[in-house]
């Protein structure tokens, strides 16, 4: 019988060619995580009343320290060919972009913290959130190769749902704004499930786990960060 260990490491089997190949690799690539975080902070930061500066801040600090850093250091581990791919599939790859996004978003809490903007308590919460879960997935990453691109997706849209139902605010309680941003969500999040799966990117245990996880997780973690009052 092959060892634990071989049957982690096996070689994936291959997506079946054909329209939905293509079309998943075009979802998998455009809804990314990286992207998530500065329209998540500036959603949030607008719902609660902040200028177009601080919402601008608040962007601009997910946009660089949870997007542009991750991806320039995965990008540095494509390019000296510790990968094969940006989507990093083997998931014995995945321990030192952890790290590097784990020392980001302290970076990012340190600087919040010495930055006054409208809604700070609830950006820092928000970094504290990001902070938790990716330990949360690089934990899980070390057996199991639960879905990352899930998670985030899924994630964003637990943020807001939060936001939408529990924090006073305007943007996200408009009936057509945020009707629309939550209803978008709802079709990204099975979309990029199908895509993954459909990809061989991951099982639909994976898929589905990471779903899960990214739905749940923030929900439960801002409703007792707020009850703490942070």
């Amino acid at each position: 019988m092959p060892s634990d260990s071989s049957v982690l490491s096996a070689p994936q089997v291959e997506a079946p060619p054909g329209v939905g190949l293509t079309i998943a690799v075009i979802v998998s690539y455009v809804v990314n995580p990286l992207i998530l975080p500065p329209l998540v902070y500036g959603l949030v930061l607008a719902h609660v009343g902040a200028s177009a500066g601080d919402v601008a801040i608040g962007a601009s600090i997910g946009g660089v320290f949870l997007g542009i850093v991750p991806l320039a250091h995965v990008g540095w581990m494509r390019a000296r060919g510790d990968i094969g791919s940006l989507e990093i599939r083997d998931r014995s790859k995945r321990t030192e972009p952890f790290l590097v996004v784990l020392g980001a978003t302290l970076a990012a809490l340190l600087l919040v913290s010495a930055v006054e903007v409208h809604g700070q308590l609830l950006l820092a919460a928000l970094l504290a959130c990001h902070l938790l879960n990716t330990i949360l997935l690089m934990g899980i990453t070390q057996w199991w190769k639960i879905s990352i691109h899930c998670a985030s997706v899924a994630g964003a849209v637990g943020t807001l749902a939060f936001v939408h139902v529990h924090v006073p605010g305007s943007l996200m309680n408009a009936s057509l704004l945020g009707g629309t941003v939550l209803g978008t969500g709802g079709i990204l999040v099975p979309l990029l499930l199908w895509a993954r799966v459909r990809s061989r990117a991951h099982t639909l245990g994976q898929a589905t786990a990471g779903t899960l996880l990214g739905l749940v997780a923030p929900y439960a973690e801002l409703s007792i960060l707020t009850s703490l009052g942070l």
